[in-house]
């Protein structure tokens, strides 16, 4: 997934936003404001570069922004998790990440998977744009989760016996925070885990630092964009540290 393409997108998005907002600040906010949200809207963005899944419980769907900012236009959206309603199991929508910035995240190409739906696709914005990581997770092979985003940072997650971080639990568990590159930083929540996964957690007390209560956060690269199946191409896990 080259990034080169959506970031020069994000960069004009985020340059229309600064000058945007320069214009309404004219006869509004004081001149401090006016030069904090024009910095703010020509922060860096983070290149990324894998695939997610819209974790949305709305039946309204998730709105895709034309920037990284909930006040930014509303380009499209995203349907929520179809539930399959026999099995009981959830299917999402699934997207590129491309860029991040301050907990949003650009993505593109979204498409619904109605080989597991059994439903014709449904309709959804599938262009650039900007959601919340609090809306989106991923689903890793990785057996283990890290303090930075490289296979040399020290562990601060395992889940039970060195499991890998792509069951069903464990995906609803988490919510994409950052990225870089092929690695996401998830948060997980203990009380979005079942009782007998909650126990086998191994949580490093440097994952909690800084966060409220029973959340906790990770780096995780291995990242694969099939729902139904695994990635054989990622190869087999890196050894345990």
């Amino acid at each position: 997934m080259a990034a080169e393409h959506p970031l020069r997108n994000a960069a004009l998005l985020l340059a229309t936003a600064g000058f945007a907002s320069l214009a309404s600040c004219a006869s509004g906010p004081p001149k401090n404001e006016a030069a904090a949200t024009v910095a703010a809207a020509s922060a860096p963005v983070t290149a990324c570069n894998f695939g997610a899944f819209v974790a949305e419980s709305d039946p309204a769907g998730l709105n895709v922004r034309a920037a990284p900012s909930l006040s930014a236009k509303v380009l499209g959206k995203l349907p929520r998790t179809f539930v399959e309603p026999s099995a009981g199991y959830g299917v999402r929508i699934e997207v590129e990440v491309a860029g991040a910035r301050n907990g949003w995240f650009l993505i593109r190409n979204a498409q619904d998977n109605d080989a597991l739906t059994g439903q014709p696709p449904r309709r959804l914005y599938s262009g650039e744009g900007w959601v919340s990581g609090s809306k989106l997770t991923v689903k890793s092979q990785a057996d283990v989760g890290r303090a930075q985003p490289g296979p040399q940072s020290a562990a601060v997650l395992r889940i039970g016996d060195n499991q890998t971080f792509d069951d069903d639990d464990t995906i609803e568990a988490a919510r994409l925070v950052d990225c870089k590159g092929t690695w996401a930083q998830l948060e997980f929540a203990d009380q979005r885990f079942p009782a007998d996964m909650r126990a086998t957690l191994k949580v490093e007390r440097a994952a909690r630092e800084g966060l409220p209560a029973g959340r906790f956060r990770a780096w995780v690269d291995r990242v694969c964009a099939i729902q139904e199946t695994s990635c054989p191409s990622l190869g087999a896990p890196e050894p345990a540290p």
